[in-house]
């Protein structure tokens, strides 16, 4: 009968209609008349626990004579910790808090006012003890299946659609879990929180847990099946929110922002306020994944097992390629990077990811022959992803000898040594700027190309591959950070161009295409991915801006700068000397290897190397041009 009763007015609670707004008599008149009989029942249950289910006459006198002091005593406490008021929807791990203070303090005044009426005489001293017991239970309880009726009602009429994980396990975060909990409709199910505080990971909140931290969104990601991480840290500067959805964006995962702390004052509700940051509502395709069983079994067997060295470890390409690779299992794992800071951190992150794989950071220069030869020759390397290069084009434009040092006898000098030192597989990290080049980053690209396709064929036994990128979204310096870095300071969002386009992949999408063509190729191909139509960037401008719940040309200004030196109004994937041959995977295409390593351009790459030195730009200016006579760049 008490749980028919418990059942009922759980229901009742549950139900909008009659949930009473928080302050309002009646409800406190009801709560309190509950809190009553609550009282009376836990106080009854102990002196019948005390007395083995017979109580005396006399204690039963003593029972009824005491149980208005004790109830008087109780609505005291619960009076003192506003327990008649708030919701009971969202009862927590904090209430019990307050409830076990209410009771407390409510048994202290019991307490002294039976010492002061008779010292105690006659009265079980047990029942001090147990009776709050009970009626920390009947308290708690009553609040507990309150909310699960509620929550029962609501799974009911409601399906979760999609898993959330709630980055900030803070106020915030708590606020935006209780509203996914009310707004049952929008079919959201929160599977856990992520905070960089390691003293929450672990932790309860409101009976869900704190998984990990950002950095582990990509591993949760799959573990968990998330479909969207919510950002719930209004205090956040631009930087850490954007490294946030930088980490989920690589991990394939969309991301919703809390507005500020203004801006949640100035709106009814919060959820209705995120604002979307997808990766397919920015470019209009979905995120290919590389699912193919054989394309995995081929990448295993590459890397199972074996030494891999990735070039430009410490770079956003790099750095993600190592935590990929990782997943393979390699025998070892060797970082190759010239900045400390960034490879220190990357080495830190794949220890805590990968506790078990062995990894060696090397700090150097893939211009460095002896320290290159060494990682090789003491390493047994079998497989190299080649992703160190200047990639930024209007510094390359000021800096062509570094340039040229970098991209063209950087990558010379890697794939030489792996041939003397018998690895097995080179390939090289290219883009679609170094198709019909227009600047000199580009063309440095190329000349990378034509190396790699002419060791291919010189029948040395390491098979060169090369992969051409678009541009990469959320890579250092990519133009989706700088635009939100922009809209968050209220612009401008400066374009260089209206109709300017490009291609765009995501860091995760490059890294795929990276591993899976690695393991395809044979030998001297270049292999792309299918991008879909290029996008003009004013649109991914636009939707940024639209996405942060602002106006374009209204609440953030669009300016067009110009064609800064050496960019192209629209980028090229291949050029018409360049045969393209689809492959068993349908999203990567492949162009066809287009001559061999000629005796012309070993003399060429001889006397770029000493222009190089000197720094003669006006002759490397010409040089470039005659070894890739389709550049357009400007001198």
């Amino acid at each position: 009968m008490l749980l028919d009763f418990i059942g009922s007015y759980g229901s009742k609670l549950s139900d909008e209609g009659f949930v009473w707004k928080v302050g309002s008599r009646y409800r406190r008149i009801g709560v309190a008349i509950l809190q009553l009989l609550l009282t009376a029942l836990g106080y009854m249950a102990a002196f019948m626990i005390r007395f083995e289910f017979q109580i005396p006459a006399a204690d039963y006198g003593v029972m009824i004579n005491t149980l208005p002091i004790l109830v008087l005593a109780r609505l005291a406490g619960y009076h003192y910790f506003k327990l008649y008021s708030g919701g009971w929807r969202f009862v927590s791990m904090r209430d019990l808090l307050i409830i076990s203070k209410s009771i407390f303090w409510g048994s202290i005044i019991f307490l002294v006012a039976m010492v002061f009426i008779n010292r105690l005489q006659g009265y079980p001293r047990s029942i001090l003890l147990v009776e709050p017991i009970f009626n920390f239970v009947l308290t708690s309880g009553i609040r507990f299946l309150a909310r699960f009726f509620y929550e029962s009602k609501l799974g009911a009429s409601s399906k979760v659609i999609k898993n959330a994980v709630i980055a900030g396990a803070g106020k915030a975060g708590v606020l935006v879990l209780n509203e996914i909990r009310t707004n049952r409709k929008m079919g959201i199910g929160v599977v856990g929180f992520v905070d960089d505080n390691p003293l929450k990971i672990g932790t309860d909140i409101q009976g869900v847990r704190v998984i990990g931290c950002t950095e582990d969104i990509p591993k949760l990601a799959g573990q968990y099946d998330i479909d969207e991480v919510i950002i719930a840290i209004p205090s956040a500067g631009y930087k850490d929110i954007a490294r946030i959805m930088n980490i989920a964006r690589n991990a394939q995962v969309n991301t919703k922002v809390l507005p500020s702390i203004g801006e949640l004052i100035q709106e009814d509700g919060m959820v209705g306020r995120l604002k979307d940051v997808s990766f397919d509502a920015l470019l209009g395709r979905q995120t290919i994944k590389f699912k193919r069983e054989a394309d995995l079994n081929l990448m295993r067997q590459e890397i199972e097992g074996k030494a891999v060295l990735v070039t430009g470890a410490g770079g956003s390409i790099g750095s993600e390629l190592c935590r990929q690779v990782a997943t393979f299992d390699p025998g070892l794992l060797i970082l190759l990077d010239r900045y400390e800071n960034t490879l220190y951190e990357l080495e830190i992150d794949l220890k805590r990811k990968f506790p078990n794989q062995p990894i060696l950071s090397v700090v150097g220069d893939i211009l460095d022959s002896v320290r290159v030869n060494e990682i090789f020759s003491e390493n047994k390397v079998s497989l190299v992803y080649h992703a160190a290069a200047y990639k930024h084009v209007p510094l390359m434009e000021r800096e062509p000898t570094g340039a040229v040092r970098n991209n063209v006898f950087g990558t010379l000098n890697v794939a030489k040594l792996a041939v003397e030192n018998h690895v097995d597989k080179f390939v090289l990290i290219s883009t679609d700027k170094a198709v019909n080049p227009a600047n000199i980053m580009g063309t440095t690209k190329r000349v990378a190309e034509k190396i790699i396709q002419g060791l291919s064929g010189n029948g040395s036994g390491t098979k060169f591959i090369a992969v051409r990128f678009g541009n990469v979204i959320g890579s250092n310096g990519s133009v989706i950070p700088i635009f939100q870095r922009q809209i968050i300071e209220g612009g401008p969002v400066t374009i260089t161009h209206a109709e300017a386009t490009r291609y765009f992949m995501s860091i995760a999408e490059a890294v795929q295409l990276v591993m899976t063509a690695g393991a395809m190729g044979t030998g001297g191909e270049i292999f792309l991915l299918d991008m879909g139509e290029p996008i003009k960037i004013v649109d991914i401008a636009a939707k940024l801006i639209n996405f942060s719940g602002l106006k374009p040309g209204k609440d953030v200004e669009i300016v067009f700068t110009g064609l800064r030196p050496g960019e192209k109004l629209h980028e090229e994937l291949y050029w018409q000397g360049e045969g393209i041959v689809p492959t068993e995977n349908k999203k990567i295409t492949m162009l066809k290897p287009n001559g061999l390593y000629p005796d012309r351009l070993n003399v060429q790459l001889k006397e770029l190397g000493e222009l190089s030195h000197l720094s003669n730009v006006q002759g490397i200016y010409a040089l470039l041009k005659e070894i890739v006579p389709e550049a357009k760049f400007k001198e």
